[in-house]
């Protein structure tokens, strides 16, 4: 079974390469359906020093909740600006991302932290073509297959308001709300951060296999 999450496992227990170590300023990840993640975020215009604040806050996020990305919006900043892992266990930044081009249909299963617990068949596409600038304004373009392929999309469609419920038929996406709303409201009771604990170990290895999509019931 095809399976990926947004959270490192055993087998990409490396040190999160992404500069110096900071104090924490971790900052708790939102809990889909939070109305911040269902807005597209803004474009990023400032290049300067609020910019790398803004990335060493996410990277501190990202190294409490052991993933493999995150998007500003995951921690209420309604920027266009992600981390994204690459297979060897090392990130970069993608400012103002677009999707340029997409091939060969696929279905992972995949989970988010902004919706732990929950893991489904999600369609994706195997290949993509992504042009996004770099912490300094630079416009990159990168070619991806595979892992870092579906990581991209995931992240990218954080940054135009989608989690990945919404790919899911509408059932499967109303039963996963109503246990969101439920963590919610438990998490603000006990005055606690909702997406801690084991939202989205790995049962095992992170495979990067994949199996053509052969069409869904989803809306």
């Amino acid at each position: 079974m095809p399976f990926f999450s947004l959270r490192r496992g055993d087998d990409a227990a490396r040190p999160l390469v992404v500069g110096t170590p900071l104090k924490s300023m971790a900052k708790p990840i939102l809990i889909w359906p939070d109305k911040v993640l269902q807005r597209p975020t803004a474009k990023v215009t400032d290049f300067g020093p609020a910019l790398d604040t803004l990335l060493a806050e996410m990277t501190e996020s990202l190294r409490e909740a052991e993933g493999i990305g995150i998007a500003a919006n995951q921690i209420g900043i309604s920027l266009r600006l992600a981390w994204v892992g690459r297979p060897d266990g090392t990130f970069f930044e993608i400012v103002n991302p677009e999707l340029l081009e997409t091939s060969e249909p696929v279905t992972y299963e995949e989970g988010c932290l902004s919706v732990p617990g929950e893991f489904e068949d999600t369609p994706r596409f195997r290949k993509v073509k992504v042009r996004y600038q770099d912490r300094s304004g630079t416009w990159q373009t990168l070619e991806a297959e595979d892992r870092l392929a579906h990581v991209l999309q995931h992240e990218i469609d954080h940054l135009n308001g989608t989690v990945f419920v919404s790919h899911l038929s509408s059932l499967k996406r109303e039963l996963i709300r109503k246990k969101m709303l439920k963590l919610q409201k438990t998490g603000s009771d006990e005055h606690a951060h909702p997406h801690r604990g084991h939202d989205h170990a790995h049962h095992g290895h992170d495979h990067s296999h994949h199996h053509e999509d052969h069409g869904r019931d989803d809306d």
